[in-house]
């Protein structure tokens, strides 16, 4: 079957949970734009937001936060922390916990955040990956930077159904 006759198969829509990963909007120092953006855009898909939380940059706190979203949401997509600073965390907090990791979500996300910024691209550490209970869930690490946000996007509105109609098989 082509990848096409897949997509053609695959959910219409799905709920989703936001989660950014920010020591400083977590002390509301700064406003949560990334997050804000993932929700309205794949709200206007016709996909349905079920959780949203603003986290610090904390392994147990980004994990519980996934947690919690997971009981809701086919889809949670975190937004910061993917970085290399030691606050960034995200990464470590949950590659752990993937059941099967999407390499090629964070290669394609790089390849096109190269052709934006150049060789800077190389700093993020973005992926996905699928986590296993009763049912298969997506979950996407995304930097915090709204522009980082925007290409991402580009990415999980065309293979977030196909990824988690694979999943649930």
């Amino acid at each position: 079957m082509s990848h096409e006759e897949h997509k053609a198969k695959a959910p219409k829509k799905f709920k989703f949970a936001v989660i950014t990963v920010s020591d400083t909007a977590s002390l509301e120092k700064r406003e949560d734009l990334s997050g804000y953006y993932i929700i309205e855009e794949l709200k206007k898909e016709g996909n349905e937001n079920v959780y949203y939380a603003v986290v610090p940059d904390e392994k147990l706190k980004i994990i519980k936060a996934v947690i919690e979203a997971l009981e809701k949401a086919d889809v949670v997509i975190t937004t910061g922390g993917t970085g290399i600073t030691r606050r960034d965390v995200t990464i470590e907090a949950l590659s752990p916990l993937f059941d099967k990791e999407l390499v090629g979500f964070g290669e394609i996300f790089r390849l096109k955040s190269y052709e934006e910024v150049g060789t800077a691209a190389v700093l993020s550490r973005a992926t996905a990956g699928i986590m296993r209970d009763k049912e298969s869930k997506v979950v996407f690490c995304l930097p915090g930077s709204l522009n980082a946000v925007k290409t991402a996007l580009e990415i999980i509105k065309k293979e977030a159904y196909h990824i988690l109609k694979h999943a649930r098989e």
